[in-house]
This record gives C-alpha cells, sequence and structure tokens, in this order.
C-alpha cells in the first residue's frame, strides 16, 4: 500500500491540489451504506489503541479502499493545517469539508454509475468474505477449498482455505 501511495497518489495530489479532496470524496461515497454498525472503528484493548502491521487496527471487514482513506484523511487534515493560521480556522474549514463537500455528492449520471459498480462490487467481496455463513456442510463445499496440484488427478484440497473456513465458524 506504501508503495501504491508514493508512486501513484502523492504524484498525483503533486499535478492536482484537489486529488486527495475529490478522491476522498469518491470513496466516501463508494463507502457509504458498505460497513455495519461498529465495523472499522478503532480497536481499543486495555485502553490503548491496537497495533497490527504498523498500522492501527480496525474492527470489521477492511478493504483497500479503507487503507487509502486513511491516508487521505491524514493529507486532507495536513492541508487544512497548513492553510490554517489559527486553531479556530482549521475546525472551521474541517467542519466545512465533513459538512459541505462529503455530502454533496453531485457526480454526473455517467460517473455516479461507475461508482456504484465498484461500491456493488466491494458488498460481494465483503458478503463472500466476511459474511460467509452458509448453513451446515455446504460452507466446506465451496469450490474455494479446491485447487489444481501436480498430482495424479491434478486437483487437490486446499487445506489452508479449509481451516480459515473452520476458525470463521
Amino acid at each position: 500500500m506504501d508503495n501504491f501511495i508514493d508512486k501513484v497518489l502523492i504524484p498525483l495530489n503533486e499535478e492536482n491540489p484537489t486529488f486527495c479532496e475529490s478522491l476522498y470524496k469518491d470513496i466516501v461515497y463508494i463507502l457509504n451504506g458498505i460497513d455495519k454498525e461498529g465495523d472499522n472503528d478503532l480497536m481499543i484493548e486495555n485502553g490503548d489503541f491496537v497495533i497490527e502491521d504498523g498500522d492501527f487496527k480496525l474492527s470489521g471487514y477492511q478493504t483497500r479502499l479503507h487503507d487509502i482513506i486513511i491516508w487521505l484523511h491524514m493529507e486532507v487534515l495536513k492541508k487544512f493545517e497548513f492553510q490554517s493560521k489559527d486553531p479556530n480556522d482549521f475546525i472551521t474549514k474541517l467542519d466545512n469539508f465533513n459538512t459541505r463537500f462529503l455530502t454533496n455528492f453531485n457526480f454526473t449520471p455517467e460517473y455516479k454509475k461507475e461508482l456504484d459498480k465498484i461500491k456493488e462490487s466491494i458488498k460481494k467481496e465483503r458478503k463472500s468474505n466476511y459474511d460467509n455463513h452458509k448453513p451446515g456442510i455446504s460452507k466446506y463445499l465451496d469450490p474455494d477449498i479446491l485447487e489444481l496440484k501436480p498430482n495424479i488427478l491434478g486437483l487437490g484440497i486446499n487445506l489452508n482455505e479449509l481451516i480459515n473456513k473452520l476458525r470463521n465458524k
């Protein structure tokens, strides 16, 4: 993710001063309504934030968009901090950004249709990866546990996938 941010997003942000805000708005639109209540909140254990792989751990199912939106949020805050001379101005700019800019989804119909395709794709991914509550043995007869292997019949069982399904029971 860091490599993608360094090689793709930062150069685009340098070319276009409103790139981060626009991408942030698009991702907020895509993620709106996907997460359940309590998903993607900061995990806190024993009064401290939980750190996982060098980042704050979030609850629920995260996509790459959740990771990118955290970086975008920090970039927007840095921009507002740099532009603001006093703390009240910073708070006003952030409030305007949250109430006026992020809630005003005035996309063209074509662009909105493309964003809706991405949203549906993420909903399907979430349903198959996070909400996999098939009844009984049908959960374990999923084609994901089968894989091609160099053996006599050419088909084997992916034990890691089967173990992961048993753990998520």
